[in-house]
């Protein structure tokens, strides 16, 4: 038995082509002009033209839309192999570890080659290696020109001490920005996770140097990173990503032992909540077939009646794309504030929070005076 979607808007039906691209040949010429701008913002286009491509049905799509399709088809290709090329050049850099290196979210989808990985757009890499050893791998990538932004004194503590991940690196010859991981929540946080269990699991991926995490893992993880951060508004390209990967994972040759494991392992780590709500959404706005048992186990361990009712809302306005030709509501706006605040409060405890943001707040304040302050130049007479 699998659960029905619970509702599906008329406006989200273009949803539905990314799994059943068939669906796209029936679109109008104004249809197709809300659907590219639209998945065009949601980084959701190339995604959409992977499908079509993969089907053979692209030839078949009004010109003026395939035309779109094409170019986002190419900016992904660009993405995708600068996303390897820098993951092949950190393994030369770091060179034999006897510790993992472990690929994160859109790396690891291309490291396994999973369907999502087609059609992504990444703007940077996200890495994980143990605690013990990142100041020695940040060391090697700083010495191979890799660079860290400027920082004052207390954003480097926030960094070194409270968060899950250092400052991130850029490069003069890499056009993706490099995210270094020791953990996937902040130690700090209310909700935390001990990486332990998720290095104790690890699987290999197509490139010898790095792993990955468990399947059951990498969708806590997706679930974790989209309903714990500050900005989740047009973020439905993630709903799309678990969709994905609990459909792949689910009807591989181990899907009984994903869909069985998949409820206890989130409790063992502390991310019931996120599961909740990843399932929610990725069924009731496309229809993931998670078995019934499974997905009334997860709600079960999910938050209760009330908590469950207004999450579902609050992330309902976030989540839900603004038309292209309109502005966001005041709804969604409070939404998107009341998601914020969920998220300072949870990311770190009130007596760090506190002045934290007091230091952040004077900093803005700072920089928008500074700002005001005309350039001093040298005129000479």
């Amino acid at each position: 038995m699998t659960i029905p979607p619970t509702h599906l808007a008329p406006g989200w039906a273009w949803l539905q082509a990314l799994a059943q691209p068939q669906q796209a040949l029936a679109w109008t010429l104004p249809e197709w002009e809300r659907v590219v701008r639209l998945a065009r913002r949601l980084r959701l286009l190339a995604r959409l033209a992977q499908s079509l491509k993969a089907q053979g049905l692209l030839d078949q799509v009004p010109p003026q839309a395939r035309a779109h399709l094409m170019a986002e088809l190419r900016v992904s290709d660009f993405r995708s192999n600068a996303m390897t090329w820098v993951l092949e050049r950190v393994a030369t850099t770091l060179g034999p570890v006897d510790h993992p290196l472990v690929l994160l979210k859109g790396g690891a989808y291309l490291g396994q080659d999973l369907p999502n990985a087609a059609g992504r757009l990444p703007s940077d890499v996200d890495i994980l290696v143990p605690l013990a050893n990142i100041i020695a791998v940040q060391a090697a990538l700083l010495q191979a020109g890799w660079e860290e932004p400027q920082l004052d004194e207390h954003d480097q503590h926030y960094y070194r001490a409270w968060s899950h991940e250092l400052p991130p690196l850029q490069h003069p010859l890499h056009p993706l920005e490099l995210d270094l991981h020791h953990n996937i929540l902040p130690p700090v946080a209310k909700t935390h996770v001990d990486v332990a269990p998720l290095l104790a699991r690890l699987l290999p991926s197509r490139w010898p140097a790095w792993q990955v995490f468990h399947p059951i893992d990498q969708v806590l993880h997706c679930a974790a990173h989209l309903f714990l951060d500050p900005e989740p508004v047009d973020r439905l390209r993630d709903i799309v990503d678990l969709d994905a990967l609990m459909r792949h994972f689910g009807a591989a040759p181990a899907g009984h032992d994903f869909w069985a494991e998949l409820a206890p392992r989130a409790a063992a780590l502390g991310l019931t909540e996120p599961l909740a709500l990843a399932a929610h959404f990725s069924v009731a706005w496309l229809g993931t077939p998670i078995p019934g048992q499974v997905a009334a186990q997860i709600q079960r361990q999910g938050p209760g009646h009330f908590k469950r009712w207004w999450l579902t809302g609050l992330f309902t306005a976030v989540l839900t794309p603004t038309e292209p030709d309109a502005m966001p509501s005041a709804w969604h706006k409070l939404a998107a504030q009341v998601v914020l605040a969920r998220y300072h409060q949870q990311r770190l405890p009130w007596r760090l929070l506190l002045p934290h943001l007091w230091r952040k707040m004077k900093k803005r304040r700072a920089d928008a005076a500074a700002a005001l302050v005309p350039p001093q130049t040298d005129v000479k007479r």
